[in-house]
């Protein structure tokens, strides 16, 4: 049973606070929250980080790209791979990810916003809503396994 963390980046990994910059200047990542990220990943039993983010559409070599694969690499975290859709429809990105990938049985996402997450009630359910990955909360009220549980090795660590 392999399981997998959809990533996105702003909202996650950064806020409006973060005052650490990538090489081109965008607000950047906050090692911290990576660390969160990683802890709640290992206590989880592991798994697959699958870039849901806009990061996604830079280039491998792209500065900040390298950069946000440096961030990660420094706690032991990779990119095993990325969704493929347009900003609004990362749950339509997600979907067709997970319908090349059937090893992948348990996934959370972790975003700030809702894109059209809603339509697919399985990913409603996995959902975990940030203001940064400590700031999270549960997208539906009735959230899946997988969530409650991520969001509770999230809080263990805090």
């Amino acid at each position: 049973m392999e399981f997998a963390v959809f990533l996105d980046v702003d909202g996650v990994l950064n806020t409006r606070t973060t005052v650490k910059q990538t090489p081109y200047g965008y607000t950047g990542i906050d090692d911290a929250r990576v660390e969160i990220l990683a802890h709640a990943l290992e206590k989880y039993g592991g798994g697959d980080i699958v870039l849901s983010s806009d990061w996604k559409e830079l280039n491998p070599k792209h500065d900040d790209y390298v950069y946000l694969v440096s961030k990660l690499k420094k706690y032991g975290l990779e990119i095993s791979g990325q969704t493929f859709d347009s900003n609004l429809e990362r749950g339509k990105g997600i979907k067709e990810y997970l319908e090349q990938h059937s090893e992948i049985e348990e996934f959370v996402i972790l975003d700030d916003m809702t894109f059209d997450f809603e339509r697919y009630k399985k990913f409603w359910e996995r959902l975990l809503l940030t203001n940064g990955i400590e700031n999270v909360k549960f997208a539906s009220r009735t959230p899946a396994v997988e969530a409650i549980l991520f969001l509770n090795f999230i809080h263990v660590f805090l």
